[in-house]
Parts: C-alpha cells; structure tokens; sequence
C-alpha cells in the first residue's frame, strides 16, 4: 500500500484507534486487544458491555454474542508503545 506523509500525518492526529489499530501498534492480536480491555489487564482504553440489563445480558451470552464498546485513546497507546503513532507509521510504511 502506497501513502503520502499528509496520510500519515492525518492518521497520527486521531484521537482514537480502533481494535485493528492498535493491535498492529502494539504488536499483539486484535483478541489480545480485546481481551486486555475487557479485562482491565490494558490501561490505554477501556471496554464497554452493550447490555441493556442483565436479562439482555443473559440472553446474548446463551446466543454467544458478546458485544462491547471500546474507546482506544491514541496517546494512551502511544505511552503503553513508547514510540508515537506517526512513528509507528512511518516505520510500517517505509519511514516516508
């Protein structure tokens, strides 16, 4: 995949990562990423369920759905990482 630096640079200025994003910066696998929030064991974000109430909750564990909200903060991951996310970027994509 070819990208500029302005690319880059806009993709180093958000403020969140998703799952697929920060797992690539951190070097782990999205169910890593995953589980580490679930389970509080990751401090750069957190993980949400979307239960509406504990019935709900019930049902979706019996269906195997497991629905969760996360909020991946960049910084946050940043200083888990010790490199920024431009740096990471630049390195992935061939130090442009």
């Amino acid at each position: 995949m070819e990208v500029s630096e302005s690319w880059i640079r806009k993709q180093a200025t958000k403020l969140q990562l998703s799952i697929k994003e920060a797992a690539e910066f951190v070097g782990k696998g999205q169910q890593y990423v995953r589980v580490g929030l679930q389970t509080g064991r990751l401090k750069f974000g957190t993980a949400i369920p979307k239960f509406k109430d504990e019935k709900d909750e019930q049902a979706r564990r019996r269906a195997g759905k497991h629905n969760w909200d996360y909020d991946i903060q960049r910084i946050q991951v940043e200083k888990y990482v010790g490199i920024t996310y431009e740096e990471f970027l630049k390195m992935k994509f061939g130090g442009i």
